[in-house]
């Protein structure tokens, strides 16, 4: 055998099947190794899409207000009841929005067409979306815990509003499902109203001289 011929076969066994799945396979190795570092970012922007935050303004509008009118009352303020509160809020909105996609799409609600197609379009597993709520609903109950242990709020008071708010942001789709009889907006009114309203101000001055400031005003 010539070394010409010796060339020719080399080649040949280069652009033979086997050789290319040989390429096809590092390709795909390759690839597989260059996945990694962007799925949890993929993950964790899905998660922040899945929470909706912007209808966040409805829970942070009457965390503001309730935090101002304390303010008027007593002229000071606390800064660090004000983020505790507004994180406490901002965890239940999260967890009931994804009670909501939750329910939504096990009734058969959502659809290639609605708004929120996290599960729909198979972005999160719906076993995630009921981790990441449960994670969101302990989140709000913690931080429930430490305002109660820095403020003036009485515990029965702090576990009539907050639990009065988690229990509306579940129950709006989740047990009786007050959005599939029509009373879901009469839930959002009361709950992103005077509830939120009242617990951001209670925190601030306590219920006691809340009901003291709204007798003196009558």
């Amino acid at each position: 055998m010539g070394p010409a011929d010796l060339v020719q076969k080399i080649s040949i066994s280069a652009e033979s099947p086997r050789g290319s799945e040989r390429n096809d396979a590092g390709a795909a190795l390759a690839g597989a190794e260059r996945v990694p570092p962007g799925t949890w970012r993929q993950k964790c922007a899905a998660y922040v899409l899945a929470l909706r935050p912007w209808s966040f303004s409805a829970s942070l509008t009457p965390v503001a207000l309730g935090s101002a009118l304390a303010y008027r009352a007593e002229g000071a303020l606390n800064p660090g009841l004000l983020v505790g509160s507004a994180v406490t809020v901002l965890a239940v909105h999260g967890a009931g929005n994804l009670v909501n996609t939750y329910y939504d799409f096990s009734k058969g609600i959502d659809h290639k067409k609605s708004d929120d197609r996290t599960l729909v379009d198979q972005i999160l597993e719906p076993q995630d979306v009921v981790r990441f709520g449960v994670f969101l609903y302990t989140v709000g109950c913690i931080c429930a815990a430490g305002l109660y242990a820095v403020s003036t709020l009485k515990l029965e008071h702090l576990a009539l509003i907050y639990f009065g708010g988690l229990s509306s942001s579940f129950l709006y789709t989740g047990g009786i499902g007050f959005k599939y009889v029509a009373l879901g907006d009469v839930v959002i009114l009361i709950t992103f109203g005077p509830l939120a309203v009242m617990f951001a101000h209670a925190v601030q001055v306590s219920l006691d001289e809340l009901c003291c400031n709204v007798s003196l005003h009558w």
